[in-house]
C-alpha cells in the first residue's frame, strides 16, 4: 500500500509540475519622465498575461492629471485613457490573451506611449536577458 502511495504522489508532482511550467518574458525602458515594465507570463496551455507598470519619475505626482497609455508589441497593442496614477507614482495594468491571439516573442520591439498634460513621450523597452 506505501509503494502505490508513493507512486501516485511522485506521478502527482509531474503532472502538477507540468501544469505549472510557464516563460516569462521582462521588458523595461524609460525616459526623463517615465519608467515602464512589461511581464509577459506564457504558459503550456498558450495562455499569455501581460503585466504593465508604468512609473512616473518626477516629484509631483499631483500635477500629472490623467493619463493615456498604449503598449504596442508585435502581437497587437492595449491601454487606456482617462486613467491617474496612484500615491507613488505607479500605474498598473493587466491583460490576457488566450490561446487563438497572438504572443509576445523576446525579439518583440515594445513601444510605450504615455501622454498627459499635453505631453507625449514614447519610451521603447527592450528584453532584460
Amino acid at each position: 500500500m506505501l509503494r502505490i502511495s508513493s507512486v501516485l504522489s511522485i506521478v502527482f508532482l509531474l503532472i502538477l509540475s507540468a501544469c505549472n511550467n510557464s516563460k516569462t518574458l521582462n521588458f523595461s525602458g524609460e525616459t526623463d519622465n517615465w519608467s515602464a515594465e512589461l511581464t509577459v507570463t506564457q504558459t503550456k496551455d498558450d495562455y499569455e498575461k501581460q503585466e504593465f507598470k508604468l512609473n512616473y519619475k518626477g516629484k509631483d505626482v499631483t500635477s500629472v492629471g490623467d493619463i493615456t497609455y498604449k503598449v504596442d508589441t508585435n502581437a497587437g497593442g492595449f491601454g487606456k485613457s482617462g486613467v491617474k496614477l496612484d500615491e507613488n507614482g505607479i500605474l498598473k495594468g493587466t491583460e490576457e490573451a488566450n490561446p487563438t491571439n497572438a504572443k509576445v516573442i523576446e525579439v518583440s520591439e515594445v513601444e510605450v506611449t504615455v501622454e498627459w498634460n499635453d505631453n507625449t513621450e514614447i519610451i521603447t523597452l527592450d528584453i532584460n536577458k
